[in-house]
């Protein structure tokens, strides 16, 4: 099964100010798991057990170790099973002074950039710019906003991220609408099973042209604040493969698959092998993205372009397709100016 559609652009959407939380602290909880939440990840089990708490402060709850699992730390991405013990910190709940919701616009936006959906997933075409979770400076995420979506049909299902996508990344983010089909997705993302392709313009000229880029990642502490690294040393496994699909003068547009979806693992692998991504403020090169702010290249060029997995009830292999924004298809437009 092959979905296409055209979307529009991205409405825009005012976005207020973070709210500091206000009330009442709750107690310190202690929640036995049972098979209904078994498989679930740590980080979404807190999200639905403390909503309205910013996704931002959940991790830091998780980093600092005020959440424990039988007694001991752990990490957002950890499996919750049967019988665990899991406590849950006081945590002073936020209530916004001035929207309870998403603004109406976000969602309005959202519905038009649907690529696929049915009774068990949903498939966003997510725009570059939107946080997945609301947070940390952004009052609203894709996953607020999706939420509203359904709460506006009167619709029982509350959809969970099957994955993320960085903040100025655009194309495909796949949702999960009822418990079965989480954790059926979990398990296809962290086994493999679902493929995940990518377009990315690059400094440069990789060699060779078709290849694979396996280094190990890590979080690291370099001037400018926390920067994802390789590190040989006790880094994570990271896998990309690439391939040229087109060669400009001073740039390539690759096909990029990941192997493994750690933290901006494209942007970083692409700048340890000296081809940074045009328009990356955070691992760029200051004068290649430069030059293209000057032809309209004003956000990161990665799009999530497609997403191929077995459906979670039918079996059946679905892809998923989200077409290349019009402002990026601009850029690659413009032959001579690169």
């Amino acid at each position: 099964m092959n979905v296409k559609t055209s979307v529009s652009p991205v409405e825009k959407w005012q976005k207020s100010s973070p709210v500091v939380a206000e009330g009442s602290s709750l107690p310190v909880q202690h929640i036995s798991i049972t098979p209904a939440d078994a498989g679930m990840r740590v980080d979404r089990f807190l999200g639905a057990r403390l909503p309205g708490t910013p996704h931002a402060l959940i991790q830091r709850l998780l980093r600092t170790g005020q959440v424990r699992i039988n007694s001991g730390r752990v990490q957002g991405h950890v499996r919750l099973a049967v019988g665990d013990d899991v406590r849950i910190p006081p945590v002073r709940m936020a209530e916004p002074k001035t929207h309870t919701h998403p603004p109406d616009s976000l969602v309005r936006a959202l519905q038009e950039r649907i690529l696929w959906r049915d009774e068990t997933l949903l498939v966003l075409n997510k725009a570059a710019g939107l946080v997945v979770h609301g947070g940390s400076g952004d009052l609203w995420g894709a996953v607020d906003g999706v939420r509203r979506m359904l709460q506006w049909e009167e619709s029982p299902l509350r959809p969970e991220l099957c994955h993320r996508l960085d903040k100025d990344t655009s194309g495909c983010l796949l949702f999960a609408l009822t418990p079965l089909a989480v954790r059926q997705m979990a398990a296809a993302f962290r086994t493999g099973t679902v493929e995940k392709e990518y377009l990315a313009l690059v400094r440069g000229h990789p060699q060779p042209e078709e290849g694979l880029i396996d280094l190990p990642l890590s979080r690291g502490i370099v001037r400018g604040g926390e920067r994802i690294v390789v590190s040989a040393g006790h880094g994570l496994a990271a896998r990309t493969r690439y391939r040229l699909l087109r060669r400009f003068a001073n740039a390539s547009l690759m096909q990029v698959t990941l192997e493994s979806g750690r933290t901006h693992q494209i942007r970083v692998h692409f700048q340890s092998i000296g081809h940074p991504l045009a328009g990356d403020r955070k691992y760029g090169d200051s004068a290649f993205n430069e030059r293209f702010g000057k032809m309209g290249l004003h956000r990161l060029f990665l799009h999530a372009r497609r997403l191929s997995f077995s459906h979670p009830t039918t079996g059946t292999q679905t892809t998923v397709e989200a077409p290349l924004d019009e402002s990026l298809q601009r850029i690659l437009q413009q032959k001579d100016a690169h």
